[in-house]
């Protein structure tokens, strides 16, 4: 920044000088002669103007310049943090569902799902495809794309809507309670899901605000239901576990 004002700042003075002194040049050739007849008469007198001109597009042209590096090093900087913050989350995902792992005794998947607004304005749970950990086979998730969070018997959406995390074990048939074209989405074969939104901070009070929606929901979910009479304490989450973002 300071090079550009330097840099800037020296070329308008050089500029303002040549200019100057052709004004000056050219305001005598004009007292004896008409404009263009005074421009000609000049000859290499007219030489400080194109001089001038020529510090200024240079000044221009390496302010340019260097904005235009400046930014794509920004920009570099930025997708480098941008992957960073990927692979931390990445890495995050997947040691919270070892633990869900471990702690309910069943192996299980992990997704992310990033609530948006359609055109209408209705919210929906988009699937993040990259933040994923599948653990389990499940043929028919890949069909799933985004689904609206007021759809009937859909866990992940009751759980952005009340911005608590909630556990439910699947019945058998649970396919069969789904729309058509909700139940082409959804595995058969999963038996419980365990959805925990993820919530938005307040940068001052560093606390929830309930007006404000989560940022998405993170979904666990397996085909072996969890056993023993502890699983109810078990699927208890941490009011700590349940912190976003700030902003």
């Amino acid at each position: 920044m300071r090079l550009m004002t330097a840099v800037r700042l020296g070329t308008s003075v050089v500029s303002g000088v040549l200019i100057g002194l052709w004004v000056n040049l050219f305001t005598d050739q004009l007292s004896e002669d008409g404009y263009l007849t005074a421009s000609i008469g000049l000859g290499w007198g007219n030489f400080p103007l194109f001089l001038g001109i020529a510090s200024l597009a240079v000044g221009e042209g390496f302010v340019r310049r260097q904005r235009m590096l400046e930014r794509d090093d920004f920009v570099q900087r930025y997708e480098l943090l941008r992957q960073r913050q990927r692979r931390i989350l990445e890495s995050t995902l997947r040691i919270m569902c070892e633990l869900v792992s471990r702690t309910l005794e069943v192996t299980c998947n992990a997704r992310y799902f990033v609530a948006e607004r359609d055109e209408d304005g209705r919210r929906y749970l988009r699937q993040d495809r990259d933040l994923a950990v599948l653990n389990i086979s499940m043929p028919r998730e890949y069909g799933f794309t985004r689904i609206y969070v007021d759809t009937p018997h859909i866990v992940s959406g009751q759980a952005y809507r009340e911005r608590v995390p909630l556990y439910q074990e699947l019945p058998v048939d649970h396919s069969n309670l789904y729309d058509p074209d909700v139940s082409r989405m959804i595995e058969p074969q999963q038996r419980w899901v365990l959805a925990c939104p993820v919530l938005r901070l307040d940068a001052a009070t560093n606390s929830h605000v309930h007006g404000w929606t989560p940022h998405g929901v993170i979904v666990f979910y397996g085909t072996e239901v969890p056993s023993g009479p502890d699983v109810a304490d078990r699927v208890r989450p941490h009011p700590g576990c349940l912190r976003g973002v700030r902003g």
